[in-house]
């Protein structure tokens, strides 16, 4: 079950509210009143850490940030109506490689894919290159006051043939930043490539075209979904920049 928590930082909020997830899902339905599956654009970008391995590397593990149709079957099921997103690492091989960062530590690596998938079965987008960069909750280590929070991102855009994917990381270089709210939102709401504490984030860009047969139940539900049992994901903020 997620856990609700809050954690000291010293730039604004200095007590920031997080739901941890660990081997679970998040999802939350968003208000698409009066347009159906019919939107041209949506954003979902979180605020986030993962929880500090004390100077080891964390394998196998995925975090899908994404869409799916309603909130009983997401991505993470074996009965998943339909899900489209992007994921950072892979649970079938990936390393999230801890790196000091100059005191300020962070998890670092290019597993990356963008897929589709209605029950068990899913399709893949070409595969693509993105360096993702997390920072880990405990700053300079357990007994340190800075803490810190990073933005991620995935932008999705849709024609009546494709689904267009870009999925966005953090430079290495802002990794020894906390992203505070303001720069979150900030970031959030930028019409292109963003900004994140005044660096341009890394990204790529793929296409998935659905084949005869997909499932065409709307994309409606942000769907966040980490793998990890023992080292758990923060989420601080989510925020949705959406286009009808």
């Amino acid at each position: 079950m997620p856990v609700l928590g809050q954690r000291a930082f010293i730039l604004a909020p200095t007590t920031d509210k997080f739901v941890a997830l660990a081997g679970e899902e998040f999802t939350r339905k968003i208000d698409l009143t009066g347009f159906g599956n019919g939107w041209s654009k949506i954003r979902v970008a979180i605020d986030c850490a993962v929880m500090d391995t004390g100077g080891g590397n964390i394998t196998n593990s995925e975090l899908f940030l994404g869409l799916c149709s309603g909130t009983a079957f997401p991505y993470g099921s074996k009965s998943c109506v339909h899900a489209c997103g992007v994921v950072f690492g892979s649970q079938a091989a990936s390393t999230w490689t801890w790196t000091a960062g100059a005191g300020s530590p962070y998890y670092t690596g290019t597993e990356f894919s963008m897929l589709r998938r209605v029950g068990v079965t899913q399709t893949t987008a070409a595969v693509g290159t993105l360096t993702r960069n997390i920072p880990t909750h405990d700053g300079n280590g357990a007994a340190a006051t800075t803490k810190r929070r990073g933005w991620l991102g995935a932008t999705f855009s849709q024609t009546a043939t494709a689904i267009n994917m870009i999925g966005m990381s953090p430079a290495a270089a802002t990794m020894t930043g906390d992203v505070f709210f303001e720069h979150f939102m900030y970031a959030t709401n930028q019409a292109g490539l963003p900004f994140v504490l005044e660096t341009v984030c890394t990204q790529n860009t793929q296409t998935i075209t659905p084949g005869a047969g997909w499932n065409t139940n709307a994309l409606d539900t942000v769907d966040i979904y980490w793998s990890n049992t023992t080292y758990n994901l923060e989420i601080y903020a989510i925020a949705i920049e959406f286009t009808s």
